[in-house]
């Protein structure tokens, strides 16, 4: 039998009918219908997931202009008439989540991103902040993150973002140098960088977090270095380093980019090497990964303690793992489940006119895998698990493959992350789909 004769199992068959290109969770990804997706939510409701922290992301897609370094669902408009519509659909979407799980829960969590998230209007994020708090109670004792572009956000506009509850600040730069073409990605200049920052320290946001991305065509290990330099200068509370993510099939405003022209896997890794002992060299501690803060930042408490908490929004110290994601191609993650929503406006707001949740795709794990899950976020929020935790075969097959790419050592009775797998642990492992990525390439 040759190739094209061979038998294609009904999985398969389910897959091929979400485009390669859309896949987001991996090859194991299926389609989700509303239904399947609602009873997951009732089950994780009836054994008591929500009650042990809950968090939930409100993703905002919207922008004025498609960066080619963009890795997110995007639409792209400065029509506030869409907008308005989007928020008339996303209060359709927490409803339709909050009669499932109960209204009125608590959230450990919550986080406005995007797209640009700072497009919407002040009236527009006013009544944002209404649709959560009619769903969810949002306490003193919540986190709550609002991402920002510098030059899309005023003073104005950052006072009613405090005001209106929220007490960290996350500002995505994604490129970190001048020396990247221009149009690649979000870069600014360093004086707008400080006056934004100034502004934000003098509203009194709690922290501060620049988002930057490394790894971009063109760039250069030392300029790379530098651009961190100047950034550790505005002593911002935390940095959240990225490496750039390029997948034609996913994003096709991509394929201009010259393949020429991007960094070697080694000069990723050097880029990150330079990146940390930039930072630890400017008063900031490594925490977890890929995250840097100062000594006294609850981060840097928490992983001391042995409380460091990573999910899909990052590193915290609330005791959270369940993300809620609502809107347009947002991602919920469940202890045995990844769900991602439309990333199709028109057929996500089809779906909340009828009442429906928006689910298109999803990842079922075993109970094996989703153990591996846990195993893997343990290691990268306290950098060692027990070895114990690795004796079932599947997660035998797991330690072998960390230690063979030397992202782990086994020693005594203990599994520690070497500094090798810090540099690259979560660049060879796909949190959305569980599934290992071992680079071949040097």
């Amino acid at each position: 039998m040759n190739q094209k004769e061979k038998p294609v199992s009904p999985e398969t068959t389910l897959a091929s009918s979400i485009p390669t290109h859309a896949r987001i969770l991996g090859d194991r990804e299926l389609p989700m219908s509303s239904a399947a997706f609602s009873s997951a939510l009732d089950t994780a409701a009836m054994r008591g997931d929500f009650d042990k922290g809950l968090s939930l992301q409100i993703y905002l897609p919207f922008c004025a202009t498609r960066c080619v370094s963009c890795d997110r669902v995007a639409e792209i408009t400065v029509d506030n008439t869409v907008i308005d519509r989007y928020l008339l659909n996303l209060e359709t979407e927490l409803a339709l989540i909050s009669g499932r799980i109960g209204r009125g829960r608590s959230l450990t969590q919550l986080h406005v991103g995007g797209g640009t998230p700072s497009m919407l209007s002040n009236a527009q994020l006013a009544r944002l902040t209404t649709l959560i708090d009619k769903h969810f109670v949002v306490g003193s004792d919540c986190e709550t993150v609002f991402e920002i572009t510098p030059d899309r956000t005023s003073w104005t506009q950052l006072e009613l973002i405090k005001g209106l509850g929220f007490r960290n600040l996350r500002i995505e730069l994604r490129e970190i140098d001048s020396s990247t073409p221009q149009g690649l990605g979000r870069s600014y200049s360093l004086e707008l960088l400080h006056d934004m920052l100034s502004t934000a320290h003098q509203v009194n946001f709690e922290t501060i977090t620049f988002d930057v991305v490394y790894g971009l065509p063109g760039q250069t290990v030392s300029a790379v270095r530098e651009g961190l330099r100047s950034l550790a200068e505005m002593n911002p509370s935390r940095m959240l380093c990225r490496p750039f993510v390029r997948d034609e099939q996913r994003f096709e405003h991509q394929r201009g980019i010259d393949s020429h022209s991007m960094p070697s896997v080694s000069e990723t890794m050097a880029m990150f090497a330079a990146i940390v002992d930039q930072l630890e060299g400017s008063g900031y501690e490594w925490v977890g990964i890929n995250s840097f803060v100062k000594p006294d930042d609850s981060l840097s408490i928490a992983q001391a303690e042995g409380r460091l908490v990573r999910n899909r929004l990052g590193y915290s110290d609330k005791p959270t793992r369940i993300v809620l994601g609502v809107g347009l191609g947002a991602v919920s993650e469940l202890p045995n489940l990844l769900s991602r929503n439309q990333d199709s406006l028109d057929a996500w707001q089809a779906a909340l006119g009828n009442n429906e949740h928006p689910a298109l795709a999803g990842v079922q794990f075993t109970a094996a895998e989703a153990k591996q899950r846990r195993l893997v976020h343990r290691l990268s929020e306290e950098l060692r698990a027990p070895l114990a935790d690795f004796e079932v075969a599947e997660q035998k097959d797991l330690l072998n493959n960390l230690q063979a790419e030397d992202l782990v050592t086994a020693e005594s009775e203990w599994v520690h992350v070497t500094d090798s797998g810090r540099f690259r642990l979560l660049q060879f492992w796909d949190p959305d789909s569980g599934d290992l990525r071992i680079s071949k390439s040097a």
